[in-house]
């Protein structure tokens, strides 16, 4: 398993060679933003795009083509601090679409699992006594749109703080863990995982995999974003102490609250809370907690002691 650390001097290689998405991942490394920040930046300058768009156009999933998405691609270079069109130049004449472009499409073998539609998504997380999430096992179900689709490209933002351990990934069922690139600034580990025998058009595959963080997260919550509708999604959160509260929330792609707002989640006498939505997408969905008083009271107090 390779592990990618690039320093800063790699920067103005990838702006005059590319690829696209290497120069952007180190650009945003070098800035020391996260994706919520640059969010934030381009939607004060009038170019809205949301951070699903930004961890995709980042991991080489999709690539800025519509009239908008290049006005928000030229907003982002100001922001990162680089010279005008440095990444706008990498992306090259536009990809053929229609008949044309479908032909293509089942003619390559999609290294970046852009081939692939999400149908279901099961994620079970288990939560510390101080609240943090220690683990999350995750199940996908998908269905190759593509001839000979191999791999799925995992973007997982993790919660952790600056300079904090990134969490380990295991390979579980249906796949391994191919190449891994974790981004140190902006909170995402982007990992391949590589399947165990690639899918054609129309088949399924459902993969396992599994991540566990060598200290328990900062943030006290979990959640998915969805560039697209998926059928069924499952959000299990496995408690070691009960919670002081718990709710379980959903948002469209511009930020906007779904069902009402946030809704109280129900902790059962096991500790364990569930939520489920069904053709939701694209948006947000998760549920977020808070730690008992007194219980995070004495992690900070242990902690404190190294």
């Amino acid at each position: 398993m390779l592990t990618i650390h690039p320093p800063r001097e790699e920067l103005a290689d990838l702006l005059a060679t590319g690829p696209f998405a290497d120069a952007l991942r180190v650009a945003i490394q070098v800035r020391g933003l996260s994706l919520e920040r640059l969010q934030h930046r381009l939607r004060v300058r009038g170019a809205p795009i949301s951070v699903t768009a930004l961890s995709y156009w980042q991991s080489g999933r999709r690539r800025p083509e519509r009239p908008e998405s290049m006005t928000a691609l030229a907003h982002l270079e100001d922001v990162l601090g680089l010279p005008r069109a440095a990444l706008s130049r990498l992306l090259g004449p536009p990809r053929p679409r229609g008949r044309s472009r479908r032909r293509e499409e089942s003619a390559r073998t999609p290294w970046d699992g852009s081939g692939l539609v999400l149908t279901a998504q099961h994620d079970r997380v288990e939560v510390a006594p101080c609240g943090g999430v220690r683990g999350v096992r995750s199940r996908q179900v998908m269905r190759a749109k593509a001839g000979a689709v191999d791999r799925w490209i995992l973007c997982h933002e993790t919660g952790t703080a600056q300079g904090a351990p990134q969490p380990a990934l295991t390979a579980v069922r249906s796949c391994r863990v191919g190449r891994v690139a974790r981004e140190r600034t902006g909170g995402v580990l982007v990992a391949e995982l590589v399947f165990d025998e690639p899918i054609s058009h129309g088949e399924s595959i459902a993969i396992e995999y599994e991540l566990i963080y060598p200290r328990p997260t900062v943030e006290h919550t979990h959640f998915r974003r969805f560039a697209e509708p998926v059928h069924d999604y499952v959000l299990d959160v496995d408690f070691t102490a009960e919670p002081a509260s718990c709710e379980q929330f959903a948002s469209g792609p511009a930020g906007a609250e779904l069902f009402g707002g946030a809704r109280p989640a129900s902790v059962d006498h096991r500790g364990r809370a569930h939520a489920a939505a069904t053709d939701f997408g694209p948006g947000l969905y998760g549920m977020r907690w808070t730690a008992a008083e007194n219980v995070a009271e004495n992690a900070s107090g242990s902690s404190s002691h190294g």
